[in-house]
């Protein structure tokens, strides 16, 4: 079996210069000895990972997805979904869980660059800040709203909002409270604009210091929900799913009823949803046309053709279950 010394042999190079090539380490490496490089390696079926293939081929077939939270189910259906559609197209999914460090355009580029990845798909926010050339150079499908440049691919936020103030105003709920994401998560508040549109629209007035702002984790919700009912809402549109399952547990543990005495709304429809008791009443964001949708835009952005449309937005549905008492 070959090694990194047989290949430098060959090549006539030092084992330094063909660890550099192989490991894309050093870009004043002329591309005549990175060809060597690569030749004799492929020469000598020196592959250790599939490095040396990749760059023959100039491809590895290897896509990225990074996603803020992997405890979170909505973001685990995600990921299966698109590592069940990729597999299909002869594509392999790497999932990066952003929240262990301190995700930036530093540690994106090595990312990128070490697993020589070919298209990266974001779910984190703080992607908001790489540069105009990362954003350009490297291949990336943004699945939810960071920004307005970019080609991005998530459920339509702002109606999913306006959807859920319409069903809770029907049923003559006034007194709504919210438990939104991060203040400077824009799908949070995309979600909270298309909310106080249907207010807007009806003449109603909204009491802003009803929203108070979480993580989208399970903690956030519970922890948001005392300072919440102290406000005597009769009903809380909770931004994710989790948040509203903290909400309701704090409401089991203080003898409040869901739905009899306070009515509670999430997005997502993760899985749980259906599971729990009482069961939740949520958006449904179509994760499988969200995938779908993300696999036809990745095999055009692989194939250089012509992007008609760089963003796309899924229509948000809402799951009636036990968690709203319907007035009407």
């Amino acid at each position: 079996m070959a090694n990194i010394k047989d290949v430098a042999k060959l090549a006539n190079v030092s084992i330094t210069t063909v660890s550099m090539v192989l490991n894309n380490r050093d870009n004043k490496i002329s591309e005549k000895t990175r060809e060597k490089v690569i030749k004799a390696a492929n020469k000598l079926n020196y592959s250790p990972n599939p490095i040396a293939r990749s760059l023959v081929m100039k491809r590895s077939n290897a896509i990225l997805l990074v996603i803020p939270d992997i405890s979170n189910p909505f973001f685990g259906v995600m990921a299966k979904e698109l590592s069940v559609l990729f597999e299909k197209e002869g594509y392999w999914l790497y999932i990066y869980n952003s929240s262990v460090g301190n995700f930036d355009e530093r540690v994106f580029l090595d990312l990128v660059e070490k697993n020589f990845i070919e298209l990266s798909l974001i779910v984190d926010r703080r992607a908001k800040n790489f540069s105009s050339k990362t954003r350009d150079r490297h291949k990336i499908i943004f699945l939810d709203e960071i920004n307005d440049e970019g080609m991005t691919v998530t459920c339509d936020n702002e109606r999913g909002g306006y959807i859920v103030s319409e069903y809770l105003l029907d049923n003559t709920y006034k007194n709504i409270g919210l438990i939104a994401g991060e203040k400077d998560s824009m799908n949070s508040n995309q979600r909270i604009k298309g909310f106080l549109k249907n207010f807007k629209i009806r003449n109603i007035d909204f009491d802003k210091n009803n929203i108070f702002y979480g993580n989208y984790t399970f903690e956030s919700g519970y922890e948001n929900a005392k300072k919440l009912l102290q406000r005597k809402v009769d009903a809380v549109f909770c931004l994710n799913d989790m948040m509203a399952f903290g909400l309701i547990k704090y409401c089991k543990e203080n003898n409040i009823n869901v739905p009899n005495d306070l009515s509670v709304v999430g997005y997502d429809d993760v899985f749980i949803s259906d599971l729990l008791s009482p069961r939740l009443t949520t958006i449904n964001q179509d994760h499988q046309e969200i995938a779908r949708e993300v696999i036809d835009l990745s095999k055009k952005i692989l194939s250089k053709e012509t992007i008609d449309k760089k963003k796309i937005l899924i229509k948000p549905v809402l799951v009636k279950r036990d968690s709203v008492k319907e007035r009407i």
